[in-house]
């Protein structure tokens, strides 16, 4: 080092003692004068024997090789630390000696185990030593380009971000050394902009976070969930679920931590208790933000069906997309993977459509058909309408303002069973999933309970008057189930006709048999209330029955 460069150097940690930096640390986590038996900078800075690498440092580097962050989701390249990022972990990793400078040994005492203590794990802390350029913020849209960040979040020479673009060690008024106010997330999304969160359900969200939920807080000062924003689900050092850096490894924890009735007003957790539900509990570490529904293990996890940062409360008509679903991924009606799902039902069909792992009925039919997309074809002779409206234009049991042109959501049907609490398909006391009571064994005695869910939609009294089929009433007398005949999803085109499978006919094999006459099973239509069936049903032969 040059006499030049030694007297210039010197002259700038004397104006660095001379300025309002150091009343800043003195009495800051970071005044650690006591240690290096000297002043507040010299326990890190030193204006003589200083290495060329890390001129006016007095700190031995650490010598650590580091386990980084790594997601699947990570475009950024993160390597092992460099630049000022060695520096900082010369303390935190906990490897070197806090005495341990260029004119002492390395013994004595160590950071003390903790949240600063960062070890050389560091997969569960946000990525650094990674170039932050305009190639990365192409490759992933949610990352905004440099040059739009704030001078606080300084890239070092290299255009790299290091531990210094988020921490300044010399100025603690924000707390944990922030270079700026992480207030409503001021910090996070000054690089992160992410897609849908301005005006979204958490971004707004001005409920006080709750006692039992501050300890995952690390400290915050900010008392709603508004205001602490990213940190209420994320957390940038020493997370507990390294991918994405959130507060708990199983990732449902995240979200029900809140959505306990303890922080939010839905009680989502309660919900999932239920004897049918989307039990997001079973599985863990097999959702992947980037998975392929038609390739994927079966799962479920909340961020299957909805994305915590695009949140919205507003509600839609069917078949569009709900506020609670906005930008999540799904399969169209034609079986193409949609980055942004326009309707309910596309989300749904990620799971119960084109899936390998897909499940069954329990119900017996004579036509099976598991793929749900394929039984809500507008193709398909009949169908629930879901994906448009039905083909039957002849449905007088239709309850006002529903009508032939109506269609529906899924969760219409699949919902949670108790209408005073949160609202969509967490969990029933009504399988499978269903939000009213739906009988479907033999021998059923027809009442308004026993096929709730049936009549939310179709008039009891009109079923029962037998103005949609001549013999309604004495089948239900009879106690055979509307599920008998009627498959409530609908019938695949590739398997069924529209003379054979109109209005969701498609019998459970459990409970109507073949005609031993003719030795058919089937149903055959004739026009608007008129067919015939070949069958064999509570002892009785169709052979045929017409009507």
């Amino acid at each position: 080092m040059s006499r030049e460069y030694r007297a210039i150097l010197v002259l700038a940690i004397v104006a660095i003692l001379q300025s309002p930096t150091v009343a800043q640390i003195k009495g800051s986590p970071h005044d650690l004068s006591a240690l290096s038996a000297g002043d507040a900078c010299s326990f890190c800075h030193t204006p003589h024997s200083t290495s060329l690498q890390t001129p006016g440092w007095s700190r031995q580097l650490s010598t650590a090789v580091y386990k980084i962050y790594q997601s699947s989701s990570l475009d950024a390249r993160p390597g092992q630390p460099t630049g000022a990022s060695k520096m900082c972990l010369s303390c935190h990793d906990g490897t070197v000696a806090l005495t341990h400078t260029g004119r002492s040994g390395p013994s004595g005492t160590y950071i003390t185990p903790g949240e600063a203590n960062l070890g050389t794990d560091l997969s569960d802390d946000h990525p650094i030593s990674f170039v932050y350029s305009d190639s990365l913020s192409a490759k992933d849209p949610q990352i905004r380009p440099p040059a739009t960040l704030p001078q606080e979040l300084a890239l070092d020479r290299s255009g790299e971000l290091q531990c210094t673009t988020c921490h300044t060690a010399h100025d603690n008024r924000y707390g944990a050394f922030l270079v700026m106010s992480n207030q409503r997330s001021a910090m996070c999304t000054s690089c992160h902009d992410l897609d849908g969160w301005v005006g979204s359900a958490h971004e707004n969200a001005l409920v006080l976070v709750s006692g039992t939920h501050d300890q995952y807080l690390r400290g915050s000062t900010y008392a709603t969930v508004a205001d602490n924003g990213c940190l209420c689900c994320h957390r940038p050092h020493s997370a507990g679920g390294d991918e994405r850096l959130l507060h708990f490894e199983k990732s449902e924890d995240n979200c029900l931590s809140c959505h306990d009735g303890t922080v939010a007003a839905t009680d989502i957790r309660s919900q999932i208790l239920r004897s049918s539900r989307h039990n997001v509990a079973a599985y863990s570490d097999i959702h992947d933000l980037k998975e392929l529904p038609t390739a994927s293990a079966r799962h479920v996890e909340c961020v299957d069906c909805h994305n915590p940062h695009a949140m919205q409360s507003a509600t839609n008509r069917p078949p569009v997309i709900p506020g609670s679903m906005q930008k999540v991924t799904g399969v169209t009606a034609s079986g193409s993977m949609t980055q942004q799902a326009q309707y309910e039902y596309e989300v749904c069909f990620k799971c119960h459509a084109d899936s390998p792992s897909r499940i069954g009925s329990t119900i017996t039919r004579q036509i099976t058909q598991t793929n749900v997309r394929l039984e809500f074809d507008p193709s398909a002779p009949s169908f629930h309408p879901v994906v448009s409206p039905g083909v039957n234009k002849h449905v007088p049991s239709l309850i006002s303002p529903k009508t032939v042109a109506s269609v529906i959501y899924c969760t219409d049907c699949h919902n949670s069973s108790t209408e005073s609490g949160p609202r969509g398909p967490h969990g029933s006391d009504y399988f499978p999933l269903l939000a009213f009571n739906y009988e479907t064994s033999d021998f059923t005695s027809e009442s308004e309970f026993a096929y709730e869910l049936c009549y939310r939609c179709h008039s009891r009294n009109s079923i029962l008057a037998d103005e949609s089929f001549p013999e309604h009433r004495e089948h239900l007398d009879q106690e055979i189930p509307c599920s008998a005949c009627h498959d409530a999803h609908g019938i695949s085109s590739v398997q069924g006709t529209t003379t054979n499978n109109s209005h969701l006919i498609n019998f459970d094999t459990a409970i109507v048999s073949r005609d031993p006459s003719t030795e058919r099973l089937e149903y055959v239509d004739q026009g608007v209330l008129r067919g015939e069936c070949y069958l064999s049903c509570h002892g009785k032969n169709h052979s045929p029955e017409g009507y």
